[in-house]
């Protein structure tokens, strides 16, 4: 694999979004609701705590609907522009291509993270907030976001507009945010895995997605007798571990488990791994 073009494409999409002044319309408003988050909520004052603790029940929601927000265009802009096909018959191979989108797509996150440290600033000028926590809190982010981004990018492969890319890509973020904070939540989360595992696998064997959406409803129609239907006893407690809170849990405590970190490592991968598998399959 050659890196200097997977440098090369993350370069470009990171200097097409900062370009754009819908960037930094992003990385306002990103501020904006982090802040708010932060300090803005009942309570913060009367803690009397120089910490991030009422911004992490949020974070997750909030990188929920912000990082679908970057990566929806990933690929949207590429068949607006008739730019697609072009990149997909230069002599680079697929996982430099879909490496160098992951990448530039990061950046434009670490970027608006990387602002949003200003709240750290807030806090220090307040009281004395606990460096080792905030660095470890922050990791708790950057991990969280790089796992929606590698979503949002898979969404954006499924979807013929950015507009659907976003939708597709709340969704697959909103399925980990809420997994494991009720049963009937993670539940819901096993059911949508049966329907997407269904679909990719009819789209991967057809190169196309017509006829995807009914067997991802049939899909789901499988999940939910599976489900009710008791014949896997532990599906919500399976499907629950999915979810981002308890692996998130640990950094906003000041403690940086391994297992945690392999895990959002690991969603990561998988997904990049379908992109791959996905964008291969326009080859053929």
């Amino acid at each position: 694999m050659d890196f200097n073009v997977v440098k090369a494409i993350a370069r470009r999409e990171l200097s097409s979004y900062l370009g754009n002044p819908a960037g930094y319309v992003f990385l306002t408003l990103f501020i904006a609701a982090t802040g708010a988050g932060a300090f803005l909520q009942e309570g913060f004052f009367a803690r009397n705590l120089a910490d991030l603790a009422l911004l992490n029940k949020v974070m997750p929601a909030i990188l929920m609907l912000f990082v679908p927000a970057v990566t929806m265009g990933v690929w949207a802009q590429e068949r607006r522009l008739g730019t697609d096909e072009l990149l997909l018959t230069m002599p680079v191979r697929d996982t430099e291509v879909v490496l160098g989108k992951y990448f530039g797509a990061l950046g434009v996150f670490t970027v608006g993270l990387g602002f949003s440290v200003a709240h750290v600033l807030v806090l220090r000028w307040l009281g004395q907030p606990d460096l080792g926590l905030m660095l470890s809190t922050y990791l708790g982010y950057w991990l969280i976001g790089a796992t929606f981004v590698a979503i949002g990018l898979l969404a954006s492969m499924f979807a013929g507009n950015a507009t659907v890319a976003f939708i597709l890509g709340a969704l697959g973020c909103a399925g980990m945010v809420f997994a494991g904070t009720e049963p009937w939540a993670s539940g819901i989360v096993g059911c949508a895995v049966f329907a997407g595992l269904i679909s990719l696998l009819w789209t991967a064997v057809q190169g196309n997605t017509e006829g995807a959406g009914l067997l991802g409803l049939i899909g789901a129609v499988v999940g939910v007798l599976v489900w009710l239907g008791g014949a896997w006893k532990g599906f919500e407690e399976a499907f629950g571990k999915l979810g981002v809170d308890q692996h998130f849990y640990g950094f906003g405590e000041g403690v940086v488990r391994l297992g945690d970190v392999v895990f959002f490592i690991g969603i990561a991968a998988v997904v990049l791994y379908l992109c791959v598998f996905m964008l291969g399959r326009r080859h053929w």
